[in-house]
């Protein structure tokens, strides 16, 4: 494909559309995986990041004229990249060669040239073709771009890593030539070469500081240390050499000394050559060792008797297959609200439908037939499973469905929804349960998931705990909306929270036509209007004049803390639960544990304690 003449819009469209992003990640982390298992396997000090290209990264590098162009047809190869991080410089051949012998590599290695008056940083990069049997899990089709199906591989240093963060943000993506970034600062280039004269000394001096060691403990008879120190792989040092091994190195010097001049290099071709090892030991590095390079018979003839590699690959262990585990993530059955003037099978319909447009929404993908209009149906594929039973005549509507969560292997959304009539027309029960099944052993899990209809339905239906709920914090200032308020909380048929914010400052009589509500947000401790847009579909929100509130009696007092600035919620009588109070001190004095507004440059605590308030009662939602 010819993108010479392309904007950058319309590339980034061709990326979106040709390439498979999920696809490519699952490459990806298979590549990582593969790569992990041969280095932990010969015991090389490393560490190993790997990305996909973004999007936008690839349009702007398909954008910049060099690929895919008549006069530059080359490819982009980095499309899968892999860093590998080696504690040793040393190490960087060792790295290449295992990478040379395990991948097909195309081309040759990149490495910085370097002369005697300059410092640079070291880095060696690779392409690599994509294994066949890797890209099988790219099941979709190739693209067309200019785009090849080769994956690279960095080799840096532990002491070079951090720099090469600093010089690719730096210098590499600035839009200055290098020149032109250090024009009429020469003196600080002169000072950051100096950096990387100190960072490639620490390389060359930590892997002749453990050689030095190494000698020396050749000279002292630490036969461990010097195996140790010398190879520096790791190992389970907590098992020593074997008494007769050290024995004979104590006999015959000269036999150790052999053993010290072996390369690491050798060892680890021979560690790479085992099926299975189940620990790097000071044995096992003899065993090998003795075999590959030195032949000493009274070696050979000990390990034939006490082999470290005796220990066969284990297994596999016989799992049983385990149940998931179930968690609700949202509930809620509650009336419907009823209009006089409005017909409640027309209520029924657009209740039903509005639930059933999301439903179709999000199954649109995994099943295309879903029609406009409801009916009732089931479908099901692999994974993805739907019912819906729809009778308009008798007011019943209920719909269930399940499917597998595509980002989190191994779960299972399963969503049940219903509208339905229990006086047989007169009035309207909504019901709506999210259940999230998961494995025992996942790490990260969701608490709390409000199905985005809900909205919809409250605007356009309405939703009722013995009064109708919203998204706005009400006001109360006067005695009958106090006593109507009083009703709610003690009433033994009401279903969801009440929290109630007191005012801690009294607003001026004369300013209340100068706010929209009649009310100064910043009276109250929390901002009831915020807080009620977050939970105001599934608890109430209220928030009490100061005077209003001096009439608040809470678990058989009045307190003052609590009536000037407190925060109460008040749970259903049901659940039998006592008032949960925060006094204003509390309030002023909370901590958090987490608290992601710390650095908001205003009320930050104000906005820190107000979604803690909306997870306890999100935490109560799921649990009760």
């Amino acid at each position: 494909m010819d993108i010479s003449n392309m904007t950058i819009d319309d590339i980034r469209q061709q990326v979106e559309e040709q390439i498979d992003f999920d696809r490519l990640e699952e490459l990806n982390a298979q590549l990582e995986k593969d790569i992990r298992g041969i280095l932990d396997s010969c015991g090389l000090y490393y560490r190993i990041f790997s990305r996909v290209k973004t999007k936008n990264s690839i349009s702007k590098k398909l954008f910049n004229g060099k690929y895919g162009t008549r006069q530059n047809p080359k490819k982009v190869q980095d499309l899968i990249g892999l860093r590998i991080v080696l504690y040793y410089s040393d190490d960087l051949s060792i790295g290449r060669e295992i990478m040379e012998n395990t991948f097909l590599r195309t081309g040759t290695w990149s490495r910085n040239d370097f002369n005697a008056a300059e410092f640079r940083a070291t880095k060696i990069n690779g392409v690599f073709k994509l294994p066949s049997e890797h890209f099988k899990l790219y099941t979709s089709e190739l693209w067309q771009l200019p785009i090849d199906t080769t994956f690279e591989i960095q080799f840096r240093t532990v002491f070079f890593e951090g720099w090469h963060e600093i010089e690719h943000d730096m210098r590499y993506k600035s839009l200055l030539p290098d020149d032109k970034f250090w024009e009429n600062s020469e003196d600080l280039s002169r000072i950051l070469h100096c950096i990387l004269a100190n960072l490639e000394l620490s390389d060359w001096s930590l892997v002749q500081l453990f050689e030095h060691l190494s000698y020396n403990h050749y000279q002292n008879g630490n036969w461990d240390l010097m195996l140790k120190s010398h190879f520096r792989l790791r190992m389970e040092d907590k098992e020593p050499l074997a008494p007769a091994i050290t024995a004979l190195f104590d006999e015959n010097r000269r036999l150790a000394k052999q053993f010290f001049k072996c390369e690491k290099i050798t060892l680890v071709r021979e560690l790479l050559k085992q099926d299975y090892i189940s620990k790097i030991t000071f044995d096992l590095i003899v065993r090998l060792l003795n075999e590959s390079t030195v032949h000493d018979e009274r070696i050979s003839a000990y390990y034939k008797e006490h082999d470290p590699l005796a220990v066969k690959t284990p297994a596999p262990a016989r799992k049983a297959l385990s149940p998931l585990d179930s968690n609700t993530l949202f509930h809620l059955d509650i009336p419907l609200l009823h209009k006089p003037v409005r017909d409640v099978r027309t209520e029924f319909h657009n209740a039903s439908h509005i639930i059933y447009r999301w439903i179709r929404y999000k199954l649109s993908h995994v099943f295309p037939e879903l029609p406009a209009e409801l009916e009732t149906l089931s479908m099901h594929l692999p994974g993805y499973d739907f019912q819906c039973f729809w009778q308009p005549d008798d007011f019943l509507f209920t719909a269930e469905f399940s499917y597998i969560d595509d980002q989190m292997p191994g779960t299972l959304w399963h969503i049940t929804a219903s509208v339905t009539s229990p006086d047989h027309g007169s009035s309207l029960m909504f019901h709506h349960h999210t259940r999230l099944h998961t494995p025992t052993t996942a790490l990260h899990r969701e608490s709390f998931s409000k199905p985005s209809y809900l909205s919809e339905l409250s605007s356009k239906i309405g939703l009722v705990d013995l009064e109708r709920l919203g998204t706005q914090g009400r006001f109360v200032n006067t005695d009958e909306g106090f006593i109507a308020l009083r009703h709610l909380l003690h009433d033994p048929e009401r279903r969801l929270p009440v929290v109630v914010i007191t005012q801690h400052q009294a607003l001026e009589t004369d300013n209340s036509n100068e706010y929209r509500e009649g009310y100064d947000m910043n009276t109250f401790p929390i901002n009831g209007t915020r807080l009620a847009k977050v939970i105001g579909l599934y608890s109430h929100v209220y928030m009490l004049d100061q005077n209003i509130a001096r009439q608040l009696i809470v678990n058989g007092r009045k307190d003052n803390e609590v009536n000037h600035g407190g925060i109460l919620i008040f749970w259903p009588v049901s659940s039998g639960k006592e008032t949960t109070v925060y006094t204003s001190q509390m309030i002023r004095e909370a901590h958090f544990d987490y608290n992601r507004f710390a650095y908001h440059e205003q009320n930050f605590n104000e906005k820190a304690f107000r979604s803690k308030l909306a997870q306890i009662i999100k935490d109560d939602h799921v649990t009760h």
